[in-house]
């Protein structure tokens, strides 16, 4: 029993830890990592941006002395042709040390030259992913120096990466990004963003670093728009700016795991106390013929070590078989290479833990054992004081064990809360029955905004005939799928003063999007095809936050607002949406006509039907308008509002694994400790019943010392879990860390789960034969 226990305590604490290993202990695999930085903007101490202006990126890359190299990517889907079936690819035009920034050399072929990333150089060059060299070109050794076809442009492959080289990003390609002769990309504001990346030199600090640039920034701040004027420069570790979100999660889980296996040693203390009062008389010989307390000790530690490495084996082989299953769980992709597993610091821990936990559970019957009542444990059936003793350190360890298991139960109930009040959020938009792709169109099959949006009309007009659609709508994004989404300053024409400190999420769309949706018009009305040439007025609609926020109680409808340099009028106003997640709120938005941002297109279908029913006509419609246009990212809207609670999920479930489990350990604890105590108090009980005691007084008795302790343990379980829920209070969403409904839940489930153990053991105490009792001593 004891080495079952262990197992399960340590085989999980095995598994999670290789986890907490892999995303926060092990380096990023390139040479030097720590000195990997990324770079940010910071419009206040701490509010660090992902992401940044071309032209901050130029003023860095000129300005940095505290920078061995500096680079910057900026995403890119491109249509990949003439090798097969089309395909959307998504890959990085990025500056030319991008890969030398991180210590990587192609596997084939060679790194972009700097003059392929000046303006006058060649630009028609990419490097591929050895996942694509393998999946689309067959491995052929001979692709150096052949042609790929990228959104209608030829180009030449000059190299491929090794397998796995860029780490946490699934970009197929490398391109060269050109930045500086373009003014569109130099610009400062937010109109071409790219991540920016860089390797510190050999002494230098990310903080001298970004301290440098901000210093720097003063002599160009008028280039800058005036809200970022007084914005900063700030630096991550790279390994922070990609694991950091994780690390509450994980770190939560660790914790959870080390209750489960602290309960699992005071249920085996508890074992190995009970063992210790049968053993009392041979270790009072064991004293008597010169035993030293410190042998004594040391030989039931020994043995306590040995129960544990059992348990620690087996809990080895469990973490072992655990681990896989919990990793595609979890959907965790680790390295560029790395791989979530065992190695030597996973292994070590798991030594370190059975030794650890064999010194935690064995400490207390060793020391409890090495002091017997010498005078009454030599006489034959003679009664110490020992068992009184044992009895109530098994008590206190019960209590302990009931207080970490409160503790647990609460932190799942709060996260449980906070899941349910996530998922019945109002998105503010219907995703069943609807189906998102991605379609991106090359400007070498349409190379101006107006040849594009004929060619999404004529995608909308040919999905719509398909038998089970009802309605077909486009945008340059849709919410919650993945995207970051694009934003610009916006403000009332009326108030030029307030024109540099409003930001608003925007988005073109064509056709019936908020109708297929079903984003509520408020009031106004929605665009329409003649809102889409390039010689129509500007008109645009805004979603009610941001009509609130810009005009209050105002009609805003024929007001007009400033917007990426032209005025525009305002038609429509319709309900918002949350763009990114679930729990996280509405933000302000405007919506405009395809023709002034045709570059990004998902295409929305409701259907009549189950979406996915109606995917291959899909397919079949779309290579109907061009064969050379694949779909990208095929999947419904209701999946995708899903998976933006995917993390909360998986944090639930598993705490809630991990609670049941010690619901289940204290339970048996429970059991342990009351079945103990009934057949210690078996002749005290046989007394009772031979003077008249009933049944129900018999059971009333045990129920009443199983209920006192639980109860101790419950409280002091409350108010631990006080500070617990303040720990994981960012992981909840309109919940309160200290909420009563889930406290009062988890006293009535431990209340009730005790009753139970309780009472197994107090129903065979009022089967005790008094006659049989009386002479058992």
């Amino acid at each position: 029993m004891a080495v079952v226990t262990l197992a399960l305590g340590i085989g999980a604490n095995t598994a999670i830890f290789s986890i907490v290993n892999a995303v926060l202990l092990e380096p990023l695999p390139y040479p030097h990592s720590d000195r990997l930085v990324q770079l940010c903007e910071m419009p206040s101490p701490g509010d660090y941006i992902p992401f940044a202006s071309g032209g901050a990126f130029i003023d860095w890359q000129d300005q940095s002395t505290r920078l061995e190299s500096i680079a910057a990517a900026h995403q890119e889907d491109e249509n990949l042709t003439g090798a097969g079936d089309p395909v959307r690819l998504g890959g990085l035009e990025v500056s030319a040390d991008y890969l030398r920034v991180f210590g990587v050399a192609p596997a084939l072929g060679r790194d972009f030259l700097p003059s392929e990333d000046a303006p006058n150089g060649n630009h028609d060059v990419v490097i591929i992913s050895n996942e694509l060299w393998r999946s689309h070109f067959g491995g052929d050794p001979g692709i150096v120096g052949k042609l790929i076809h990228l959104d209608g442009a030829s180009l030449t492959v000059i190299g491929v990466l090794p397998a796995h080289a860029l780490f946490a990003n699934d970009a197929s390609f490398l391109t060269p990004s050109v930045i500086r002769p373009s003014l569109h990309r130099t610009n400062r504001d937010y109109n071409y963003v790219v991540s920016v990346v860089g390797r510190l030199k050999p002494g230098a600090t990310a903080a001298q670093a970004a301290e440098e640039l901000t210093v720097s920034k003063r002599a160009v701040r008028s280039l800058y728009p005036v809200f970022k004027q007084k914005w900063t420069v700030g630096m991550l570790s790279l390994h922070e700016e990609i694991f950091g979100d994780m690390r509450p999660y994980v770190l939560t889980l660790l914790a959870a795991v080390a209750v489960v296996l602290l309960i699992a040693c005071a249920n085996v203390a508890n074992l190995l106390l009970a063992r210790a009062t049968v053993r009392q008389s041979e270790i009072a010989v064991r004293v008597a013929l010169g035993a030293s307390t410190w042998r004594i000790v040391r030989q039931l530690l020994t043995e306590s070590l040995l129960l544990a490495l059992a348990g620690g084996v087996a809990g080895l082989l469990l973490g072992v078989v655990a681990i896989h299953p919990l990793v595609v769980f979890a959907g965790i992709q680790r390295t560029a290479g790395g791989a979530i597993g065992m190695n030597a610091r996973v292994l070590l821990f798991t030594l370190a833990a059975s030794c650890v936990t064999g010194l935690i559970f064995g400490v207390i019957p060793a020391f409890s054992a090495a002091r017997p009542d010498l005078h009454g444990q030599l006489k034959e059936g003679a009664r110490g004081s020992t068992v009184g003793s044992h009895r109530r350190m098994q008590s206190l360890l019960l209590v302990s064990e009931t207080a970490l298991t409160v503790l647990l139960l609460v932190s799942a109930g709060l996260l449980l809360r906070s899941f349910v009040k996530a998922m019945n959020a109002d998105a503010g938009f219907k995703a069943d029955n609807v189906l998102v792709f991605n379609v991106s169109v090359p400007n070498s099959k349409a190379p101006g905004t107006a040849e594009k949006v004929r060619i999404g009309q004529r995608i909308m007009e040919r999905l719509a005939q398909i038998p089970g659609v009802s309605r077909v709508g486009m945008a340059s994004s849709v919410p919650m799928n993945g995207g970051n989404g694009l934003g610009d300053l916006v403000s009332r024409e009326d108030r030029p003063e307030t024109r540099n400190d409003f930001e608003a999420g925007f988005d073109s769309v064509a056709g019936d999007f908020f109708q297929t949706l079903g984003i509520p018009l408020l009031s106004g009305r929605f665009l329409t095809r003649q809102d889409d040439t390039e010689k129509a007025p500007k008109v645009m609609i805004v979603n009610d936050v941001l009509a609130r926020t810009l005009f209050g109680k105002e009609n805003p409808l024929g007001r007009l607002l400033h917007f990426k340099g032209d005025t525009w009028e305002i038609v429509g106003v319709v309900g918002s949406v949350r763009r990114y997640e679930l729990d996280y709120g509405a933000t302000p938005s405007v919506y405009f006509a395809q023709t002034y941002f045709p570059w990004r297109i998902s295409v929305v279908v409701r259907t009549k039907v189950p979406p996915l029913a109606v995917a291959p006509d899909v397919r079949r419609a779309l290579a109907d308008v061009d064969p050379d246009l694949p779909i990208a990212n095929l999947r419904t809207v209701a999946q995708s509002v899903e998976n933006t609670l995917q993390t909360r999920k998986i944090v639930l479930v598993l705490l809630g694994i991990f609670a049941l489990t010690a619901l289940v350990l204290a339970c048996v604890g429970i059991y342990g400790v009351i079945s103990y105590s009934v057949a210690q108090r078996t002749r005290e009980i046989g007394i009772r019943i031979a003077l008249g005691a009933g049944s129900r007084q018999v059971v009333g008795l045990i129920l009443r010392q199983g209920s006192k302790l639980v109860l101790v343990g419950l409280a002091i379980g409350i108010a631990a879990s006080i500070g617990a829920g303040l720990l994981i209070a960012q992981q909840l969403y309109e919940v309160s860390s200290t909420d009563p409904q889930v406290m009062v839940t988890v006293a009535l489930i431990l209340i009730a789960v005790a009753l139970f153990a309780s009472w197994l053991p107090a129903r065979r105490a009022t089967r005790v034969n008094p006659m049989v009792a009386l002479r058992s001593e």
